[in-house]
C-alpha cells in the first residue's frame, strides 16, 4: 500500500559534478541548497545580490553580472539610519553610502568572471508579485521598509515574465554560451500577500517555466516545488511558521536533486566530503594527544584524497 505520491524528477541531460561551475539565485529556498553545494565541495556561488524572490529583480541581478554594470546613485535610499541598494537585498546595507556600494558592486565584479565560466545556473522564484517604485518607474528587489505608497504592487503576467527570460539568455549566451539555466519554484508560500494572491502567483511562475521550456532548450526544470507540496504534504516537514521547509524537506530535496543530476562517482566524492567535514568539526578535549594527532593526519589523508578526486583544494 503507497501512502504518498512520489515526485520523480526527470533527468533531462544534465551532469553535475565538482567539476562544473554553479551559481545559484533567488529566493532563500536557494540558500538552502546553495548550503548543501557549498558543504559538499561543489564550486559554487550563491546569490550576489542577495536573497531575490520576483523573476524580474533575479534577472536584474543577472544582467548586472554578465554587463559587470555598477550599481550607481539612482539605484540608492537612505532609510533607517542605512544605504540601501533597491536591487540588493539588506545584507549589503551600510550606515557608509560608499561602503554599501563598494560591498554591491565588487560582489557584481566577482560574479561577472564567475559567470563566464558557469555551467548552469539555478534560479529559484519565490513570487510573481513585483513592487515597482513610483519615482523611477523600477521594480525593486527590496523594499526596504520604505513606506507603502511609494510603489505598485501587481502580479506580473505569464507573457511578461517569459519575455524577460528569453531576452536574459540572449545576454547570457552572447557572455557564456555553453551556461544553461534549472528553473525552481520556491515551495515557501508568501503567505502576508494573502494565500489567493500567493497561489495566483504560483501559477503564474509554473506557466512562465512551461512556456520556456518550449521555446528554448537553455530552460530545465527541477521540482522542489511539487517534492514539498505533493510528496512530502505534512506539516511535520515545516518550520515553527508553518510556511519554510525545515532541514529534514531539505535534505530530501537535496537527496533528490543528487539523484537526478550526478552519477555515483560524484555521490561517492559527496560522502567522502561530508566525513570530512565532520571531521574538521571535531573539537578534541587534548588537543596534543596521541589521538587527536591521529585524527589530525586521517584528515590530511582525506583531503589529499579529495584534492585528486575533484582536481582543486578543499
Amino acid at each position: 500500500m503507497k501512502l504518498q505520491t512520489i515526485v520523480v524528477p526527470q533527468k533531462d541531460g544534465i551532469t553535475l559534478s565538482h567539476k562544473h561551475n554553479v551559481m545559484l539565485v533567488g529566493s532563500c529556498f536557494t540558500e538552502s541548497i546553495g548550503e548543501k553545494m557549498e558543504y559538499f565541495g561543489f564550486r559554487c556561488m550563491r546569490n550576489p545580490f542577495g536573497i531575490l524572490y520576483n523573476p524580474f529583480s533575479i534577472a536584474t541581478c543577472l544582467e548586472y553580472c554578465i554587463e559587470n554594470k555598477a550599481i550607481c546613485d539612482n539605484d540608492m535610499v537612505f532609510n533607517n539610519h542605512l544605504w540601501h541598494s533597491w536591487h540588493h537585498h539588506s545584507k549589503f546595507s551600510n550606515t557608509s553610502k560608499e561602503q554599501c556600494l563598494h560591498k554591491c558592486n565588487s560582489t557584481i565584479a566577482q560574479a561577472h568572471d564567475f559567470l563566464k565560466e558557469v555551467d548552469y545556473i539555478f534560479i529559484t522564484w519565490g513570487t510573481a508579485l513585483t513592487y515597482t517604485l513610483k519615482e523611477q518607474n523600477m521594480i525593486v528587489g527590496n523594499c526596504h521598509k520604505w513606506p507603502g505608497y511609494n510603489f505598485d504592487r501587481r502580479l506580473s503576467s505569464v507573457e511578461e515574465i517569459t519575455a524577460r527570460y528569453i531576452t536574459l539568455v540572449e545576454k547570457l549566451h552572447s557572455y557564456n554560451p555553453k551556461a544553461k539555466i534549472i528553473l525552481t519554484v520556491s515551495p515557501i508560500r508568501h503567505w502576508k500577500e494573502g494565500y489567493r494572491e500567493n497561489q495566483l502567483s504560483k501559477s503564474a511562475l509554473h506557466l512562465a517555466v512551461d512556456h520556456l521550456q518550449r521555446q528554448s532548450d537553455t530552460f530545465h526544470y527541477f521540482p522542489s516545488y511539487e517534492i514539498v507540496m505533493d510528496e512530502l504534504r505534512d506539516y511535520r516537514f515545516f518550520e515553527s511558521d508553518m510556511l519554510h521547509p525545515n532541514s529534514v524537506a531539505i535534505e530530501i530535496i537535496w537527496e533528490k536533486l543528487l539523484d537526478t543530476y550526478t552519477t555515483d562517482n560524484t555521490c561517492d566524492i559527496c560522502n567522502i566530503m561530508d566525513k570530512y567535514q565532520k571531521m574538521k568539526q571535531h573539537r578534541p578535549f587534548y588537543p596534543d594527544s596521541d589521538e587527536y594527532k591521529a585524527h589530525q593526519d586521517k584528515m590530511e589523508q582525506i583531503k589529499l584524497k579529495l584534492k585528486e578526486l575533484i582536481g582543486r583544494e578543499v
